[in-house]
């Protein structure tokens, strides 16, 4: 206030002093030639020299205050431009930019004033109150606040999209497993002329070829065991089919093929494939309910991964069964010859261990046959199984040279016709269709 009356009247101080200045010029006008002596000198006036006031000195607290309150906008205005940058929004960007900008160079400036209130220097910055700062402090830390929020609120609609997208794809998944185990369970338990559809001769001779393809397999892998420690796998092959003529030297390995398979396959005909005769009796069970339940056994264990139900379940049908065939079909010195660690009276010995090597081709070969048992049982009727005897006449509608095709005209110009040295794979019988069996003709 004061200053603006000081300014006020400096300003009609002049005007006056304008006044007096002009009326000398007319009266030099009107008298030029009076005396200069003439002029009376007026004596006793006072010259006043206004001055302006003194700038403010600024106060420490609302430096401080001032410096709170940019740093606050400064926080708001870098958080702005880090939101502006996730999603890129240009505009935003170079608003937040110039605004963080703009708040570091006041920053600066409060810093020279800082230093020059210390050198005692009056600074000509002007500072707003301390009241003035809080203010905008708070509207800073208001809009920091808001920042957040949307950013918080962009989070929460990016999460909400994603799980919405994810419970569609679970609902659709639900929806397929769903109508999975629907078409499963009608497979479990089909219509008995859908069961008629399913179960074919191409289905069980498909089963075979599987079955036999994994036998020879194991076969191959425990010939080629027993020659690691020297047996005479010759003389073992006239132990199991003596004094056979073989076309060839290396032809004795289909006897050891042969007993493989026939002792895989021994009990077949049995409907728990039992081999000491003790199986189930099946007069007292409905046609229907044993291909049905024969049919879900064959489902399930098709499904399953041999080795884990051995590992989970060590006491089950299956394991029972690989244990009886394992322990007749493997030797214990063959055993103790693959297992140096083992002797022959070690009590371990002919018992299917997880050590052996011929653990996982034994289980795959064991899990195909009863794979294989259990689609046999599922027919109507039964799959019937049979075996060629030694010396018998071939004959190409039950059996089938596993060496290759028999020429048949040298058959027939033959006298006598050639005869089975021994069955490597048995024949089936389907309802009214043979499934050949595989046998090694002697001389062939």
């Amino acid at each position: 206030m004061l200053q603006k009356f000081a300014l006020a009247f400096k300003t009609k101080t002049i005007e006056f002093f304008a006044e007096d200045e002009e009326a000398e010029e007319d009266d030099e006008t009107a008298a030029p030639t009076a005396d200069p002596k003439s002029e009376e000198i007026i004596t006793g006036q006072r010259v006043v020299v206004l001055k302006p006031d003194p700038a403010p000195h600024p106060d420490p607290q609302a430096l401080a205050a001032a410096v709170l309150a940019t740093f606050s906008s400064f926080q708001a205005a870098y958080l702005l431009l880090q939101t502006a940058q996730s999603p890129f929004v240009h505009d935003d960007l170079r608003s937040a930019d110039r605004t963080a900008v703009s708040h570091l160079r006041r920053l600066s400036e409060l810093k020279r004033t800082y230093l020059g209130l210390g050198l005692g220097s009056t600074p000509s910055l002007p500072l707003s109150s301390h009241l003035e700062a809080q203010v905008q402090e708070n509207q800073d830390l208001l809009r920091c606040f808001e920042a957040l929020v949307n950013r918080l609120q962009s989070d929460i609609d990016r999460k909400d999209a994603e799980a919405a997208a994810l419970e569609k794809i679970l609902a659709d998944l639900n929806a397929d497993c769903a109508r999975l185990a629907h078409r499963l369970e009608r497979a479990c338990m089909p219509a008995e002329d859908k069961v008629e559809a399913l179960l074919t001769v191409g289905v069980f001779d498909s089963v075979l070829m599987d079955t036999c393809r994994v036998t020879h397999r194991f076969a191959r892998i425990w010939v080629d065991s027993m020659k690691i420690p020297g047996w005479d796998l010759r003389a073992a092959a006239n132990c199991i089919c003596p004094d056979v003529n073989y076309a060839k030297p290396r032809h004795f390995r289909y006897a050891l093929l042969s007993y493989v398979c026939l002792g895989m396959f021994e009990g077949f005909d049995s409907y728990d494939f039992c081999e000491d005769g003790t199986g189930v009796e099946l007069n007292n069970i409905d046609v229907t309910i044993r291909r049905n339940d024969s049919l879900q056994q064959f489902i399930d264990h098709s499904a399953l991964d041999p080795m884990e139900t051995m590992r989970d379940f060590p006491s089950c049908d299956f394991a029972n069964f690989c244990q009886k065939k394992y322990a007749k079909l493997i030797h214990p010195g063959t055993e103790s010859s693959l297992s140096r660690n083992l002797t022959i009276g070690d009590l371990s010995l002919g018992s299917l261990r997880q050590s052996s090597p011929l653990y996982e081709p034994f289980v795959t070969m064991a899990s195909s046959m009863w794979t294989l048992h259990k689609l046999a049982w599922a027919y109507d009727p039964v799959v019937e199984i049979f075996q060629v005897a030694r010396g018998t006449e071939f004959s190409m509608v039950f059996m089938k040279n596993i060496v290759g095709k028999v020429d048949m005209m040298c058959i027939d110009h033959q006298s006598t016709k050639p005869k089975v040295g021994f069955t490597v794979v048995p024949g089936f019988r389907v309802g009214n269709t043979v499934i050949q069996s595989r046998v090694y003709l002697d001389g062939s």
